[in-house]
């Protein structure tokens, strides 16, 4: 089995809750419905993680709480770290990731695009509740593929 990594970004946040801190936004309702969508088309393509580590902002967590039919089992790390992580914290992560399987780190932007981008040499764009799916070949990072909400039917 190959060693592969799921790096997704939060779905939509709400961003009318005065008050709240940054960290404690919830999803908004176009977010619920994009988490959902692409927690069934991650299980539709088969790209299902044995293992997650989450940021521990409200909207990372309700992002895989929509997702949970298909992540029942799966094992889930919350680490606050993964909070606004530059490259250094993000590749420290990774250092627990499985050696074979899947597995994802479900965060915030701009870090999956950097994470992208360092892992593969490539830049691609992450909107909200986007997943890449990042395959090891000879300590080489590839892209299998990007699920992106507004490309699903």
């Amino acid at each position: 089995m190959t060693r592969r990594l799921i790096v997704m970004r939060h779905a939509e946040s709400s961003s009318g809750h005065h008050g709240l801190l940054d960290h404690d936004r919830p999803l908004n309702s176009q977010g619920q419905r994009d988490a959902c969508l692409v927690g069934d088309a991650l299980a539709e393509r088969g790209w299902l993680p044995q293992m997650v580590l989450v940021s521990s902002s409200t909207r990372t967590l309700e992002t895989l709480e929509e997702m949970v039919q298909h992540m029942e089992s799966v094992r889930t790390e919350i680490r606050p770290e993964i909070y606004n992580a530059g490259i250094s914290t993000l590749l420290t992560q990774l250092e627990v990731i499985l050696g074979e399987g899947t597995t994802m780190i479900l965060g915030h932007n701009p870090g999956s695009e950097v994470l992208i981008n360092h892992l593969t040499g490539e830049w691609h764009t992450m909107p909200p509740a986007a997943a890449a799916l990042l395959s090891e070949s000879g300590g080489d990072w590839l892209i299998e593929g990007i699920i992106r909400p507004s490309e699903l039917n």
